[in-house]
This record gives C-alpha cells, sequence and structure tokens, in this order.
C-alpha cells in the first residue's frame, strides 16, 4: 500500500513539473532588446491626428502588456519608428434602396523595429486596423469614431504582435 502512495506521488509531480510558470512576454526580446520608445509616428493621409491616436495607443498597448519597457529614446534599446499611410473610409454594403449601410474604416502603417546599439532592423514592413460602423445603429459601432478607435487599437495589437510576440 505504501509503495503504490508513493508511486503515485512520484508519477503526479513528474506529470506536472512541466506545468510551471510561462511568459510570453519575456523582459528581453531578441537583439537584448529590453525597452523600447516611440516617437511620435509620421501622417500622410489628410486624417487630423490620426498619427497621434495610433502613437499614443501603441505606447499604451506595449506599456500595459509589459513585455518591453517603453522609455525616451534616449534610453531605449530599441526604437519603433514609421508613418501613417492610409486612412480611409470606404461603403461595405447598401440597404435595398442602393444607399449606404455600413462603412469600413481601414488604417495602415509602416513601421521600423531598430535596435539602438547595432543599428539592427528587427522588422520592418506594414499594420493595419480596420472596423466596420452603421450609421444605423445595426453594428457593433454606429460612429466613425468608434470604428476610427476600433481600428487604432487593431493596429497597435498587430504591432504588439510583430514586436513582442512574433516569434
Amino acid at each position: 500500500m505504501r509503495q503504490r502512495l508513493l508511486l503515485c506521488i512520484v508519477l503526479v509531480a513528474a506529470a506536472t513539473s512541466g506545468c510551471g510558470y510561462y511568459s510570453f512576454s519575456p523582459t528581453v526580446q531578441k537583439g537584448g532588446v529590453g525597452s523600447l520608445a516611440i516617437p511620435s509616428l509620421g501622417n500622410e493621409t489628410l486624417e487630423y491626428g490620426i498619427e497621434t491616436d495610433i502613437t499614443d495607443t501603441l505606447i499604451d498597448t506595449m506599456t500595459e502588456d509589459g513585455g518591453l519597457r517603453v522609455v525616451g529614446e534616449t534610453e531605449a534599446d530599441a526604437l519603433l519608428r514609421g508613418t501613417v499611410t492610409l486612412y480611409e473610409r470606404s461603403v461595405m454594403s447598401y440597404d435595398s434602396g442602393g444607399d449606404p449601410r455600413e462603412y469600413k474604416v481601414r488604417i495602415l502603417a509602416d513601421l521600423t523595429y531598430e535596435a539602438v546599439a547595432s543599428r539592427e532592423v528587427i522588422w520592418e514592413g506594414r499594420a493595419e486596423g480596420w472596423a466596420v460602423y452603421a450609421p444605423s445603429g445595426d453594428g457593433e459601432f454606429s460612429t466613425e469614431e468608434e470604428a476610427r478607435a476600433e481600428a487604432v487599437s487593431k493596429l497597435a495589437e498587430d504591432v504588439l504582435s510583430k514586436t513582442v510576440q512574433g516569434w
């Protein structure tokens, strides 16, 4: 009886030994990057203030994730720079009378994530965010402003995925 109890304890210990804590947000990323600066993005669109909204949301998203410390440019191991290249609002669907029923807000930004010390480009590419709204109130969002905020949030999550979780 005692041997069976001991065997059960050993089996349970062996089975659960690999179930410890693991974080997908390590404190030091590829290339020894532990801190990040996000200078204000540029804006090549006609959408006033979109670069500020995206920059602020990127900082908030990275801070909340905790995988990298967000700091000033002089203290950073890496820089995330870029430009908002597209802001569009297009009709997604029409009602039976031929009037627009839903609109899609789409935002693109071209970004570069670069290690400061080595000048190595860790990744470079395009991030995208989008959302659909229905002015009639039939959808999740009923105004362009709500859809814009959601599109900005999705773009920031795309950048987070590429920057911190992109392994």
